[in-house]
């Protein structure tokens, strides 16, 4: 009779972390990860960021897209960034707006056709000195009860920019 109940706590557990693991894989929003280069001698030439797109905790080929929003002659600007793929799952990002006006940056992991299977999204605040000054990442306000990140409003590059221009 243990040897019986052994088996069935074995296979119990065995079903159990099955299922765990299926479900940690397949189901989840993705993540990204953005860095400054630090040291340019182990950086991709002109690299000045470097984006890491993962689902759960593995590096995954996601869609990889970024925009620049700031102010060129006192008008708001939205410029996409051109992202240079270097391996599976790393991005590198080259500086592609000016110095002497703030700037936010928003990058974007996308897993799946048309966001499919969530988006990622980092909001990274460059100073008018061009100095990366912070790399946020919205967690709060999951849509629809499920475990999908809110993307990055208008509103929250609207307030990134304004807070900037403040401190000035």
């Amino acid at each position: 009779m243990s040897v019986s109940l052994t088996r069935l706590t074995l296979h119990a557990v065995t079903v159990v972390t099955v299922a765990l693991s299926v479900s940690g894989t397949a189901f989840g929003p993705p993540h990204i990860t953005v860095r400054p280069v630090t040291d340019q001698s182990t950086a991709p030439a002109g690299a000045v960021l470097l984006v890491e797109s993962m689902h759960h905790t593995q590096i995954a080929d996601l869609a990889v897209t970024g925009r620049a929003e700031g102010f060129q002659n006192g008008k708001r600007v939205s410029m996409p960034l051109q992202l240079v793929h270097i391996s599976v799952g790393h991005f590198s990002l080259a500086k592609q707006w000016q110095d002497g006006t703030p700037w936010v940056l928003v990058l974007s992991a996308e897993e799946g056709s048309n966001e499919s299977h969530g988006v990622a999204e980092a909001l990274v605040k460059v100073d008018a000195s061009g100095r990366f000054a912070s790399i946020e990442y919205p967690a709060a306000g999951w849509i629809n009860n499920t475990n999908t990140p809110r993307r990055i409003s208008a509103a929250d590059v609207d307030a990134a920019l304004a807070g900037m221009v403040v401190r000035r």
